[in-house]
């Protein structure tokens, strides 16, 4: 729900203030109108008594000013509410989470794209150069729409075992949370398995392989 801006919340204070006036002025009425026709006398005869009618005069003043304080209220509210946004809502906060890494991962293709961590990782991770040996990168067409909208291809690479002397250079993702390494499981399609591997700098990784070579 959006939030009042401070013109607006000046013109329902002011609004309030005008129905204060009009309601106390209709009470001063009504106890003016209850003294005036107040009669005095036995049940065979009966006056008029004195009463005090200043309630109804000065109710109607009341009244009145209420009335027309509301009527220029409304004037005000119309222009304010129609040249003064409201205010959007305060975003929620978000619970504080202790970083529960690193997760390492290691990137041969989209996802040492900056877009793409944007979007999985809600910004940019730090990322380290390295290769993997004993592998070697192929190609698959993506057939999810989501990932071929995040990434702007529709054709990956993806890894498949090798020779000895194959390598395939990249970098590795180091993500301080497990929600970010499960953001990637989902980002990768059915095609990719993710294994853990030793990169050629000995550092462990996980790292996503064509799910027919696991």
């Amino acid at each position: 729900m959006s939030r009042l801006s401070p013109g607006q919340r000046w013109v329902v204070a002011l609004g309030g203030f005008a129905v204060l006036l009009l309601v106390v002025g209709l009470v001063g009425i009504v106890v003016g109108v209850v003294h005036a026709s107040a009669v005095c006398g036995d049940d065979e005869y009966t006056v008029p008594c004195p009463g005090d009618t200043s309630g109804v005069l000065w109710g109607g003043v009341l009244a009145v000013l209420g009335l027309l304080h509301l009527g220029l209220t409304g004037l005000a509210g119309a222009v304010v509410w129609s040249t003064t946004p409201t205010i959007a809502p305060r975003p929620a906060r978000r619970p504080r989470i202790e970083p529960d890494g690193p997760h390492r991962v290691f990137s041969y293709g989209t996802l040492q794209q900056s877009a793409v961590q944007d979007a999985l990782f809600d910004g940019v991770v730090r990322t380290e150069p390295d290769s993997l040996p004993g592998w070697r990168i192929d190609h698959v067409t993506i057939t999810d729409p989501e990932v071929v909208r995040t990434s702007g291809s529709d054709r990956h690479p993806i890894l498949r075992r090798g020779t000895a002397e194959d390598r395939v250079d990249g970098a590795v993702l180091v993500l301080g949370f497990a929600w970010q390494l499960e953001a990637v499981d989902a980002y990768e399609v059915a095609d990719y398995r993710r294994i853990e591997v030793t990169l050629a700098s000995g550092t462990t990784a996980w790292v996503y392989v064509a799910a027919d070579q696991v």
